[in-house]
Protein backbone atom coordinates (compact mmCIF):
# COMPACT_ATOMS: atom_id res chain seq x y z
CA UNK A 1 0.00 0.00 0.00
CA UNK A 2 0.86 3.81 -0.94
CA UNK A 3 2.66 5.31 2.15
CA UNK A 4 1.71 8.92 0.67
CA UNK A 5 0.13 10.66 -2.08
CA UNK A 6 1.30 13.71 -2.81
CA UNK A 7 -1.15 16.23 -4.60
CA UNK A 8 -0.15 19.00 -6.58
CA UNK A 9 -2.25 21.65 -8.40
CA UNK A 10 -0.56 23.41 -11.14
CA UNK A 11 -1.24 26.09 -13.41
CA UNK A 12 1.92 28.61 -15.39
CA UNK A 13 4.03 27.27 -13.05
CA UNK A 14 6.79 25.52 -15.49
CA UNK A 15 9.75 27.20 -14.29
CA UNK A 16 9.76 26.14 -10.86
CA UNK A 17 7.50 22.61 -10.97
CA UNK A 18 10.60 20.40 -11.91
CA UNK A 19 12.00 21.43 -8.22
CA UNK A 20 8.64 20.27 -6.63
CA UNK A 21 8.57 16.93 -8.70
CA UNK A 22 12.90 16.05 -7.77
CA UNK A 23 11.96 16.86 -3.87
CA UNK A 24 8.61 14.29 -3.85
CA UNK A 25 11.39 11.30 -5.87
CA UNK A 26 13.98 12.06 -3.51
CA UNK A 27 11.95 11.55 -0.27
CA UNK A 28 13.60 8.57 1.51
CA UNK A 29 11.74 5.07 3.78
CA UNK A 30 8.45 5.65 2.07
CA UNK A 31 6.33 4.16 -0.82
CA UNK A 32 5.13 8.06 -2.37
CA UNK A 33 3.08 8.75 -5.22
CA UNK A 34 3.03 11.76 -6.88
CA UNK A 35 -0.21 13.43 -8.81
CA UNK A 36 -0.40 16.33 -10.80
CA UNK A 37 -3.12 17.74 -11.79
CA UNK A 38 -1.99 21.24 -14.79
CA UNK A 39 -5.12 23.26 -15.49
CA UNK A 40 -3.85 23.21 -19.01
CA UNK A 41 -0.91 25.70 -18.89
CA UNK A 42 0.44 27.39 -21.63
CA UNK A 43 4.10 27.82 -20.50
CA UNK A 44 6.76 24.75 -20.40
CA UNK A 45 4.66 22.85 -17.45
CA UNK A 46 3.87 19.92 -20.31
CA UNK A 47 7.76 19.97 -21.14
CA UNK A 48 8.66 19.49 -18.07
CA UNK A 49 6.18 16.76 -16.66
CA UNK A 50 6.50 14.75 -20.12
CA UNK A 51 10.23 14.62 -19.35
CA UNK A 52 9.62 12.97 -15.76
CA UNK A 53 7.33 10.69 -17.77
CA UNK A 54 6.51 7.14 -15.49
CA UNK A 55 7.88 8.62 -12.11
CA UNK A 56 4.85 10.85 -11.69
CA UNK A 57 1.12 10.93 -12.32
CA UNK A 58 -0.39 13.88 -14.14
CA UNK A 59 -2.85 14.75 -16.30
CA UNK A 60 -3.35 18.56 -17.78
CA UNK A 61 -7.15 19.52 -18.25
CA UNK A 62 -9.01 22.80 -17.57
CA UNK A 63 -10.21 23.13 -13.85
CA UNK A 64 -11.79 25.76 -11.86
CA UNK A 65 -8.59 26.64 -9.72
CA UNK A 66 -6.70 25.26 -7.31
CA UNK A 67 -9.16 23.63 -5.30
CA UNK A 68 -10.60 21.90 -8.05
CA UNK A 69 -7.76 20.66 -8.90
CA UNK A 70 -7.15 19.26 -5.46
CA UNK A 71 -10.62 17.37 -5.38
CA UNK A 72 -9.72 15.96 -9.06
CA UNK A 73 -5.84 14.82 -7.94
CA UNK A 74 -7.68 13.25 -4.97
CA UNK A 75 -9.67 11.03 -6.83
CA UNK A 76 -6.75 9.15 -7.78
CA UNK A 77 -5.11 8.96 -4.95
CA UNK A 78 -4.03 5.22 -3.25
CA UNK A 79 -1.84 6.99 -0.03
CA UNK A 80 -2.50 6.47 3.84
CA UNK A 81 -1.56 9.83 3.66
CA UNK A 82 -2.46 12.82 1.58
CA UNK A 83 -0.32 16.14 1.55
CA UNK A 84 -0.65 19.06 -0.43
CA UNK A 85 2.82 20.54 -2.28
CA UNK A 86 2.07 23.69 -4.49
CA UNK A 87 3.74 23.48 -7.88
CA UNK A 88 6.22 26.00 -7.10
CA UNK A 89 6.97 24.37 -3.44
CA UNK A 90 9.56 21.73 -2.81
CA UNK A 91 10.18 19.14 0.13
CA UNK A 92 13.43 18.96 1.93
CA UNK A 93 15.23 15.43 2.89
CA UNK A 94 13.44 13.34 5.20
CA UNK A 95 10.57 15.53 5.56
CA UNK A 96 7.91 13.34 5.02
CA UNK A 97 9.03 10.50 6.86
CA UNK A 98 9.24 12.71 9.88
CA UNK A 99 5.57 13.32 9.60
CA UNK A 100 4.32 10.25 8.73
CA UNK A 101 6.71 8.33 11.70
CA UNK A 102 4.62 10.96 14.33
CA UNK A 103 1.27 9.65 12.70
CA UNK A 104 2.08 6.75 13.26
CA UNK A 105 3.68 6.74 17.59
CA UNK A 106 0.49 9.46 18.31
CA UNK A 107 -1.61 7.98 16.26
CA UNK A 108 -2.81 11.53 15.35
CA UNK A 109 -5.16 12.38 11.94
CA UNK A 110 -3.53 15.53 10.64
CA UNK A 111 0.62 16.06 11.29
CA UNK A 112 2.57 19.03 10.73
CA UNK A 113 5.89 20.43 10.98
CA UNK A 114 7.76 23.64 10.40
CA UNK A 115 8.45 25.30 6.87
CA UNK A 116 11.52 27.54 5.10
CA UNK A 117 10.50 30.74 3.39
CA UNK A 118 12.48 30.82 0.05
CA UNK A 119 12.56 33.15 -2.80
CA UNK A 120 12.23 32.64 -5.92
CA UNK A 121 15.67 31.08 -6.88
CA UNK A 122 14.99 28.95 -4.26
CA UNK A 123 17.31 30.70 -1.55
CA UNK A 124 16.41 30.85 2.03
CA UNK A 125 14.42 34.21 3.44
CA UNK A 126 13.29 33.05 6.53
CA UNK A 127 12.29 30.06 8.67
CA UNK A 128 9.11 29.51 9.67
CA UNK A 129 8.65 27.21 12.84
CA UNK A 130 5.27 26.12 13.97
CA UNK A 131 4.05 25.45 17.82
CA UNK A 132 1.72 22.66 19.31
CA UNK A 133 -2.18 22.52 18.25
CA UNK A 134 -4.57 24.54 19.52
CA UNK A 135 -7.81 24.67 18.32
CA UNK A 136 -8.55 28.31 19.77
CA UNK A 137 -5.21 29.42 17.75
CA UNK A 138 -7.04 27.32 14.36
CA UNK A 139 -10.36 29.75 14.68
CA UNK A 140 -9.44 32.84 15.69
CA UNK A 141 -5.70 33.18 14.46
CA UNK A 142 -6.37 31.34 11.08
CA UNK A 143 -4.52 28.42 9.10
CA UNK A 144 -1.00 28.41 11.11
CA UNK A 145 -0.16 25.28 9.72
CA UNK A 146 1.78 25.55 6.21
CA UNK A 147 -0.06 23.22 3.49
CA UNK A 148 3.79 22.43 2.31
CA UNK A 149 4.69 20.55 5.80
CA UNK A 150 1.37 18.90 6.31
CA UNK A 151 -0.40 15.25 5.77
CA UNK A 152 -3.87 14.18 6.63
CA UNK A 153 -5.27 10.74 7.36
CA UNK A 154 -6.92 9.63 3.37
CA UNK A 155 -9.73 8.13 5.42
CA UNK A 156 -10.90 11.67 7.06
CA UNK A 157 -11.11 13.75 3.67
CA UNK A 158 -14.09 13.14 1.52
CA UNK A 159 -14.64 13.02 -1.84
CA UNK A 160 -14.50 16.93 -2.59
CA UNK A 161 -12.82 18.15 0.94
CA UNK A 162 -11.55 21.75 -0.61
CA UNK A 163 -14.23 24.23 -1.88
CA UNK A 164 -13.71 24.86 -5.07
CA UNK A 165 -15.58 29.03 -4.55
CA UNK A 166 -12.56 29.48 -2.64
CA UNK A 167 -9.61 31.13 -4.15
CA UNK A 168 -7.19 32.20 -1.09
CA UNK A 169 -7.84 30.63 2.27
CA UNK A 170 -9.02 26.83 1.27
CA UNK A 171 -6.54 25.85 3.49
CA UNK A 172 -8.45 27.04 6.17
CA UNK A 173 -11.52 25.80 5.19
CA UNK A 174 -9.71 22.12 4.95
CA UNK A 175 -8.12 22.54 8.69
CA UNK A 176 -11.51 23.75 10.33
CA UNK A 177 -13.72 21.20 8.75
CA UNK A 178 -11.24 18.35 9.75
CA UNK A 179 -11.28 20.04 13.04
CA UNK A 180 -15.25 19.80 13.11
CA UNK A 181 -15.25 15.88 12.27
CA UNK A 182 -13.09 15.66 15.48
CA UNK A 183 -9.72 15.03 13.80
CA UNK A 184 -6.48 15.26 16.19
CA UNK A 185 -3.68 17.57 14.77
CA UNK A 186 0.45 17.09 16.05
CA UNK A 187 3.23 18.96 15.66
CA UNK A 188 6.72 17.95 14.67
CA UNK A 189 9.47 20.15 15.08
CA UNK A 190 11.13 19.23 11.81
CA UNK A 191 11.81 21.85 8.68
CA UNK A 192 9.80 19.33 6.16
CA UNK A 193 8.92 21.48 3.27
CA UNK A 194 9.74 25.42 1.28
CA UNK A 195 7.69 27.58 0.14
CA UNK A 196 8.52 30.20 -2.57
CA UNK A 197 7.47 33.83 -1.86
CA UNK A 198 7.50 35.42 -5.73
CA UNK A 199 5.13 37.77 -7.97
CA UNK A 200 2.07 36.07 -9.46
CA UNK A 201 1.61 33.48 -6.72
CA UNK A 202 -1.90 31.40 -7.04
CA UNK A 203 -2.74 32.31 -3.20
CA UNK A 204 -1.91 35.96 -3.00
CA UNK A 205 -4.14 38.89 -3.24
CA UNK A 206 -7.08 39.71 -1.24
CA UNK A 207 -9.07 37.45 0.99
CA UNK A 208 -11.63 39.11 3.60
CA UNK A 209 -14.57 37.84 2.13
CA UNK A 210 -13.76 34.85 2.11
CA UNK A 211 -12.04 34.89 5.42
CA UNK A 212 -15.78 36.35 6.80
CA UNK A 213 -17.34 33.58 4.95
CA UNK A 214 -15.79 30.75 6.86
CA UNK A 215 -16.32 32.76 10.17
CA UNK A 216 -20.01 32.28 9.65
CA UNK A 217 -19.80 28.74 8.18
CA UNK A 218 -18.12 27.63 11.16
CA UNK A 219 -19.38 30.07 13.95
CA UNK A 220 -16.56 32.07 14.66
CA UNK A 221 -16.93 35.23 15.74
CA UNK A 222 -16.34 38.61 13.77
CA UNK A 223 -15.24 40.45 16.40
CA UNK A 224 -12.11 42.15 16.45
CA UNK A 225 -11.49 41.63 20.27
CA UNK A 226 -11.14 37.79 19.11
CA UNK A 227 -8.83 37.67 16.22
CA UNK A 228 -6.26 40.05 18.19
CA UNK A 229 -6.34 37.26 21.25
CA UNK A 230 -6.20 34.90 18.77
CA UNK A 231 -3.00 36.53 17.32
CA UNK A 232 -1.59 36.67 21.07
CA UNK A 233 -2.33 33.25 21.95
CA UNK A 234 -0.20 32.42 18.54
CA UNK A 235 2.65 34.61 19.63
CA UNK A 236 2.69 32.89 22.81
CA UNK A 237 2.70 29.15 21.51
CA UNK A 238 5.45 30.01 19.65
CA UNK A 239 7.45 31.60 22.33
CA UNK A 240 6.89 28.32 24.81
CA UNK A 241 7.55 26.06 21.44
CA UNK A 242 10.92 27.97 21.27
CA UNK A 243 9.97 29.09 17.73
CA UNK A 244 11.42 32.45 17.73
CA UNK A 245 14.87 30.99 19.38
CA UNK A 246 14.59 29.11 16.15
CA UNK A 247 14.48 31.58 14.11
CA UNK A 248 17.32 33.56 15.06
CA UNK A 249 19.39 30.71 14.97
CA UNK A 250 18.73 30.53 11.62
CA UNK A 251 19.35 34.05 10.69
CA UNK A 252 23.40 33.60 9.51
CA UNK A 253 22.13 31.27 6.75
CA UNK A 254 19.46 33.63 5.06
CA UNK A 255 20.16 34.25 1.33
CA UNK A 256 21.83 30.19 1.30
CA UNK A 257 20.45 28.00 -1.60
CA UNK A 258 18.43 26.23 -0.11
CA UNK A 259 18.01 23.59 -3.18
CA UNK A 260 19.36 20.42 -2.07
CA UNK A 261 18.33 18.18 -4.77
CA UNK A 262 20.33 19.75 -7.24
CA UNK A 263 23.08 22.15 -5.62
CA UNK A 264 25.55 20.64 -3.08
CA UNK A 265 25.14 23.90 -1.09
CA UNK A 266 21.38 23.92 -0.96
CA UNK A 267 22.15 20.15 1.05
CA UNK A 268 25.08 21.70 3.26
CA UNK A 269 22.65 24.55 4.17
CA UNK A 270 20.18 22.29 4.97
CA UNK A 271 22.50 19.91 7.18
CA UNK A 272 23.21 23.83 8.76
CA UNK A 273 19.19 24.05 9.52
CA UNK A 274 19.09 20.35 11.39
CA UNK A 275 22.25 20.99 12.91
CA UNK A 276 21.64 24.77 14.29
CA UNK A 277 18.17 24.98 14.60
CA UNK A 278 16.82 21.12 15.06
CA UNK A 279 19.82 19.66 16.58
CA UNK A 280 17.63 16.33 17.50
CA UNK A 281 17.29 15.54 13.83
CA UNK A 282 21.07 16.94 13.15
CA UNK A 283 22.54 14.58 10.45
CA UNK A 284 26.10 13.21 9.96
CA UNK A 285 26.10 13.15 6.25
CA UNK A 286 24.92 16.00 3.64
CA UNK A 287 21.92 14.65 1.96
CA UNK A 288 22.83 13.28 -1.67
CA UNK A 289 22.01 15.20 -4.45
CA UNK A 290 19.52 14.30 -7.23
Amino acid sequence: MTDVSVLTPSYGYGRFIADSIESVLRQDGLTIEHIIQDGASQDETLDVLRSFQGRVHWASEPDQGQSDALNRALTKASGRWVAWLNADEYYLPGGLKALVDEAERSGADVIYGDAIEVNEGGRMLQLRPEHPFASVILRHYGPFPNTVSLIVRRALLDETPWDPTLKVVMDWDLYLGLLRKGASFRHVPYPVGAYRRHQGQASAGPGSRETTMLRQRYGISLHRLYRRGGRALHRLYKLLALAYVRQLRARSLLGRELRWFDQENGAETFSLVLERCYKRYARTERPARY
